[in-house]
């Protein structure tokens, strides 16, 4: 009765503020007082927290919501500021996944108070915003990858050199790079069709997603080239990680149309460490590139 009897205190400040109101909103609403203790949630909040287990809408009335939140230090120092007058809003999007499916949420909060007296607590409401991250995330897959391969595009590539060529300079770490570029691609298009110069693509794609690790990044540089950056990698590393690669790639089966593509790459790279210029790195893989090539292709070069 003491919780009911604080929440009505609270929505007495603004007449157009009612019960119904607020549990006619899809949004998750909860209003907290100066302790943090809930005072009153919306049929929404209930709803969701009920069926979603424990989330940061998932606690009712008489739970301290402040003492839920420490484990979270952005959203406990936002509602801090609000309540001692420091911010007039707090926002903090987050996820919140199931096995079946993935979601995401937008907190805002805002100061509780009437007619610019003083603060009383705070409205802490949470916005599904899942249809709107899964298009700025479709929209970044546009924007960084290539749609052919699905590796990252030169433009996506040529930022994280910059990122990891920072990186290594300040941990004292290799950086290595790798350039590839399929052997008479022009003669397998002419032959085979530009469907099948795509599936080749593909499938060389595939390979290279599968010699790369977690921090490393391909991507497809030009039509039928691609590239490896790889963080903490030396030149003996690269030697036998290009090798593999090579040999790999030469026992892909490309069946079209009946026939078989035989299908290799020349493979140029080197290793960088300490502080060497970013506009080398290029010039060093595009000059091991040329000599593979010039070796008679199905070469692998590392400087």
């Amino acid at each position: 009765m003491a919780m009911k009897a604080k929440f009505d205190t609270l929505l007495s400040m603004d007449s157009e503020i009612s019960e119904s109101i607020l549990n006619s909103l899809g949004d998750q609403i909860c209003l907290i007082d100066r302790n943090g203790t809930i005072c009153f949630t919306n049929q929404e909040w209930n709803r969701f927290g009920l069926s979603n287990g424990t989330t940061l809408s998932s606690f009712g009335i008489g739970a301290n919501y402040l003492r839920q939140c420490e484990e979270e230090p952005a959203i406990f120092q936002g509602l801090q500021a609000i309540l001692t007058g420091d911010a007039d809003c707090f926002n903090f999007e987050y996820p919140c996944h199931s096995p079946a499916i993935k979601r995401w949420f937008l907190m805002q909060a805002t100061p509780l108070q009437a007619n610019n007296q003083a603060i009383e607590g705070v409205v802490i409401r949470h916005v599904d915003i899942t249809k709107q991250k899964l298009l700025e995330l479709q929209l970044k897959e546009y924007a960084e990858k290539d749609s052919l391969t699905s590796l990252f595009n030169r433009r996506y590539f040529e930022e994280q050199v910059i990122k990891e060529v920072s990186l290594s300079r300040q941990r004292g770490m290799y950086l290595s790079l790798l350039y590839i570029d399929v052997d008479n691609f022009k003669e397998i298009n002419d032959g085979y069709g530009h469907p099948a110069g795509d599936r080749v693509l593909q499938e060389l794609a595939l390979q290279i997603s599968d010699a790369t690790r977690f921090s490393d990044t391909a991507a497809r540089i030009g039509g039928d080239e691609f590239a490896l950056l790889l963080p903490d990698t030396n030149k003996i590393e690269l030697t036998l990680l290009a090798n593999k690669l090579s040999l790999d790639i030469q026992q892909l089966k490309i069946q079209e149309q009946s026939r078989p593509i035989d299908v290799t790459v020349s493979i140029g790279g080197k290793s960088f460490i300490g502080d060497f210029p970013l506009n080398s790195m290029a010039q060093w893989a595009d000059k091991a590139l040329y000599l593979a090539k010039d070796k008679g292709k199905n070469q692998v070069v590392i400087l």
